[in-house]
């Protein structure tokens, strides 16, 4: 019973790294930073803002940047999400190597 469970464990940390791998790489596919609305007069235009090498820089995106703004959303939810999922992927290490060291000095 009790190896059951630790099996159940392990095979949740496997899909727990298989998910922390698919989100990584996502991630690394969408435009990262946030979007910069400046008006001048009556018309927007939209920048998008982001950290490279240590300096603030911007890209124009022109005066409708809906999909971007799309993407640049997706990609902060995948990285509150893998958040989360590096977490429970912790915990569950924590939980296998207690086991271990509990089957080891007994």
């Amino acid at each position: 019973m009790l190896w059951e469970k630790v099996k159940d464990i392990e095979e949740r940390l496997n899909e727990i790294k298989q998910e922390r791998e698919k989100i990584e790489k996502e991630i690394k596919e969408l435009p990262d930073g946030h979007i910069d609305i400046k008006k001048i007069g009556n018309r927007s235009y939209y920048y998008l803002r982001y950290w490279e090498e240590g300096k603030l820089k911007s890209k124009y995106l022109g005066k409708d940047a809906s999909e971007i703004a799309a993407k640049v959303n997706l990609c902060n939810e995948l990285k509150r999400k893998l958040v989360l999922v590096k977490d429970e992927e912790k915990r569950l290490e924590k939980a296998i190597e207690k086991i271990k060291n509990a089957v080891e000095n007994s």
